[in-house]
């Protein structure tokens, strides 16, 4: 599959989650900040969180928009997670010692 998708699903009043499919790189990375953007003015979730579980890939790019979005989603007063990585993107995220700030648990 090319390209990015975003799905979004309140979950409840103070927690939003983006369900992204796809590629998450290079050629797809404002795709989610732009998303992450989008939410947070209109819901104003105390938690936004970042459903990976469709993303087939994620590279150094797709990487440096997550942070994108952890810095975006701080600076509006809202705590942004990460849950379902796939094992790659989870070593990924690990190699580059982001799992605390996605708050993702150590394996």
């Amino acid at each position: 599959m090319d390209g990015l998708s975003a799905t979004l699903e309140p979950t409840s009043p103070d927690t939003v989650v983006i369900r992204l499919a796809g590629e998450l790189d290079i050629a797809t990375r404002e795709q989610v900040t732009e998303a992450v953007q989008a939410v947070l003015p209109v819901f104003r979730p105390d938690a936004l969180v970042l459903d990976l579980d469709a993303v087939t890939l994620l590279d150094s790019a797709g990487i440096g928009a997550l942070v994108s979005c952890w810095k975006l989603a701080n600076g509006a007063g809202c705590t942004l997670r990460l849950r379902n990585p796939r094992p790659l993107a989870y070593a990924q995220l690990e190699l580059t010692g982001l799992l605390d700030v996605f708050a993702l648990p150590r394996a």
